[in-house]
């Protein structure tokens, strides 16, 4: 099922966004604070690259984060310093598409 418009941002460098998501039902999210440095783990390998984070807070049924993009030279530099083979498709596509217009 495709993700309905109002779900997606374009994310631009220099600009700050509030990043937030929660749970069904209040269901739990985090159930121990294994849990949460899980979370933040993997968040730091994903995230971490192309934003800064200002602040975060993870609570029992959902977290936030307030963040800005980094600038497109050092998302480039950053995907240019990786392993071809470990970029992930998104990760080529945007490489191709900039260093084509640099």
């Amino acid at each position: 099922m495709p993700i309905p418009e109002k779900y997606i941002a374009d994310f631009e460098e220099g600009e700050i966004f509030h990043i937030y998501n929660r749970t069904n039902n209040k269901e739990k999210l985090f159930l121990t604070d294994e849990n949460r440095l899980f979370f933040l783990k993997r968040y730091k390998e994903i995230i971490a690259p192309f934003a800064d984070t200002y602040c975060w807070n993870l609570l029992p049924n959902h977290f936030y984060f307030l963040i800005k993009i980094k600038s497109e030279q050092l998302i480039i530099a950053y995907l240019q310093s990786k392993l071809k083979e470990s970029l992930t498709i998104s990760e080529r596509k945007f490489l191709a598409l900039r260093v084509a217009n640099l």
